[in-house]
């Protein structure tokens, strides 16, 4: 019985198509029965049986659609009236058309119903079919010569009123048909109205569109933007992509299969899908976006977002750049014969680096990796991110190319042009040198005791370098997440910068080990017991006819064993404590779990090993687990400047080295 009714009733909601349907319809039949007044008249006049009489009936039977028409807001109340009027006028019809033909008057009765169909609404139909049975039934009572123009038993009433209902069941069949059919018709109209509204949004946006499946496999609906970056209508996103980017395509096609094998979660798998590539000359970003599918389910197809972000690259790109040129102002400002000596010790570096001559991977390893550093002291991110993609091409064991090596020279050039604009290509100091030269000479024949103040003049205090790398540690501090306190202990001691130079360049891997593996996050030290701001403490000093650099931290110490078990890694068996002293300053030795930015490819304590030594200098190191490590770059005081009498006696005099 539901499904019955299901199939009588028609939805409530009434589409805009329907409406307008059922609204011309309306008007046709109100039209229609208005035509019944005077037709009648004409049958009842044809056949004597009072023509005033059909009109008033007529008019009467008429009042009931036009009322209909009038006063209700339902086009479908309104059709089911004309189903039920049709009827009476058929009623009128058989009965002013008593005589020979009277019985076949009847069919206007099978004729009516199969029209009401056009209402497309089976209630008409059940309605009609319902008026026309009442109908005959009380007039075969009433006035027998008004349905049939004989004698009629009532078993013949019976037979018309089987054959409506067989007419009117195959009438509902074909209403509901037409039902369906329209409003099938007005979906797959309103479809391709969205198809053609979607179409056109996909055809006027800068992004690309497309909607794969968990093979991966491209749907054929797509933006214009996609098929103008992949013109050769590929099968396979991985395909798609490996026309401007192979080995993004290729990474990519890996990380989808872990996301169909579905054994993680799906949203961090998308996560860790690759994410941008690049041309010559633009960047690309790509997303993935799950479409909905059974609750519980794996998704079945994915939207793929390919962004073009070549301007947002470049934004990105001049502001880094601007970034590094205030810096650099700054630097200047505060410290001009310092980048100066950057730049002089950089600038031969990368004249090295891409002259042509192939170095063997860990020299090379070693110079990328000291000028990624001091770079990075100085604010250059741009040089210092180049020299990591570098180190990165030399740890998978290849040389880098020529095309890379030109991205370095490039940007190498456009930081001297930075530096030529602030006038640091050539060295700045306050006498020419032959003055400098001229002033010595006559302090030490008239003054000598002025000489070592006027050869101080040559000389850097050690204090400006130990103040750079304490800024730098307490950068990478904040970029790690950790808390540390730097200590500062000169003791008034100068150097030449020039010589110096290829030392303090190499103290930067130093530092940055003992911020990035050293200090601990201050969750760590809370649990250990520790003041959750780890302490570094840079110091130069004159001990015992030594002078001395030091770094000291207290952190988590190095972890003798994992350095002994990666130094059996690298083929090196150490039998004592020097021995495994020796591998970690061995290139390529590094006990980090990662390779980072900052630090994880062991070329930076190698490389502070060979400019120490250079320097005519031993290094030492000194660390227990859990309390720190002290490393110490021990040199003969000598080495320092050509007299040392007066900074001996000046440091012999500082508080802190009493």
């Amino acid at each position: 019985m539901r499904a019955l009714l299901s199939f009588l009733v028609l939805p409530k909601t009434i589409s805009a198509f329907e409406a307008r349907h059922l609204r011309r319809t309306n008007r046709l039949a109100l039209a229609f029965f208005a035509l019944h007044v005077p037709v009648l008249m004409g049958v009842a006049w044809m056949n004597g049986t009072r023509p005033w009489l059909a009109l008033v009936l007529a008019l009467a039977v008429f009042a009931g659609p036009l009322v209909a028409c009038v006063s209700l807001s339902n086009p479908r109340s309104i059709s089911v009236v004309h189903g039920m009027a049709a009827m009476f006028f058929g009623g009128l019809l058989v009965h002013f058309g008593q005589g020979p033909i009277q019985t076949e008057m009847h069919f206007y009765f099978f004729s009516l119903i199969a029209i009401l169909a056009i209402f497309g609404n089976p209630i008409v139909i059940v309605a009609a079919a319902l008026t026309v049975t009442l109908h005959h039934l009380a007039l075969w009572f009433l006035v027998p010569r008004s349905v049939f123009n004989y004698d009629a038993p009532v078993w013949v009433v019976a037979v018309h009123a089987m054959f409506v209902v067989l007419e009117s069941a195959a009438g509902c069949h074909i209403a509901r048909s037409f039902f369906d059919g329209v409003t099938g018709l007005e979906r797959l109209v309103q479809t391709l109205r969205r198809n053609q509204d979607l179409r056109l949004l996909l055809d006027n946006v800068d992004q690309g569109f497309a909607t794969i499946d968990r093979h991966g496999i491209l749907s054929v609906e797509r933006s214009r933007a996609f098929d103008r970056w992949f013109p050769d209508a590929p099968d396979t996103i991985f395909v798609a992509l490996g026309s401007l980017a192979p080995d993004f395509a290729i990474r990519t096609q890996l990380s989808w299969e872990a996301l169909v094998d579905g054994i993680l979660p799906l949203e961090l798998l998308l996560d860790q899908m690759p994410k941008r590539f690049a041309t010559a000359e633009t960047h690309f970003d790509v997303t993935y976006v799950p479409i909905e599918s059974v609750a519980g389910e794996s998704p079945e197809k994915f939207l793929v977002v390919i962004t073009d972000v070549t301007a947002e690259v470049r934004r990105e790109v001049s502001e880094r750049e601007w970034r590094e040129v205030l810096h650099l102002f700054e630097r200047l400002t505060s410290d001009r014969s310092a980048v100066q000596e950057y730049f002089e010790e950089a600038n031969a570096l990368v004249a090295v680096i891409t002259g042509g001559e192939e170095l063997d991977r860990t020299t090379l390893g070693r110079k990328l990796h000291t000028l990624k550093g001091n770079s990075a002291i100085f604010g250059f991110e741009t040089i210092a991110n180049i020299c990591h993609d570098l180190e990165s091409t030399v740890a998978d064991g290849r040389q880098p190319t020529a095309t890379e090596l030109v991205r370095l020279s490039d940007r190498w050039m456009v930081v001297t042009s930075s530096l030529e604009r602030f006038g640091t290509r050539r060295r700045i100091i306050e006498l020419e040198e032959h003055q400098q030269a001229e002033l010595e000479e006559e302090a030490r024949l008239t003054s000598p005791w002025l000489l070592p103040r006027i050869r101080d003049l040559r000389l850097e205090p050690t204090r400006r370098r130990l103040d750079l790398f304490a800024e730098q540690a307490k950068r990478i501090a904040e970029r790690l997440g950790k808390e540390v306190d730097v200590e500062i202990e000169d003791h008034g001691l100068r150097l030449d910068p020039r010589r110096w130079a290829p030392v303090w360049g190499a103290l930067v891997h130093a530092v940055r080990n003992a911020i990035d593996h050293g200090i601990e996050s201050p969750y760590e030290r809370a649990v250990a017991g520790k003041n959750p701001r780890g302490r570094l403490v840079l110091r130069t000093m004159l001990e015992a006819e030594r002078f001395v650099i030091q770094i000291e931290d207290d952190g988590r110490g190095i972890d003798w064993k994992a350095v002994e078990a990666r130094a059996i890694q690298l083929g090196i068996t150490p039998s004592s404590k020097a021995s495994l002293e020796a591998a970690l300053f061995r290139g390529g030795l590094s006990t980090a779990s990662e390779t980072t930015e900052l630090s994880g490819r062991g070329m930076g304590m190698g490389a502070l090993l060979d400019a120490t030594k250079l320097a005519g200098g031993v290094l030492s190191v000194d660390s227990e687990v859990g309390h720190g490590t002290r490393l110490r770059l021990i040199f003969d005081q000598a080495s320092m400047v050509l007299d040392v009498s007066p900074l001996a006696e000046r440091a012999s005099r500082s508080p802190a080295a009493a």
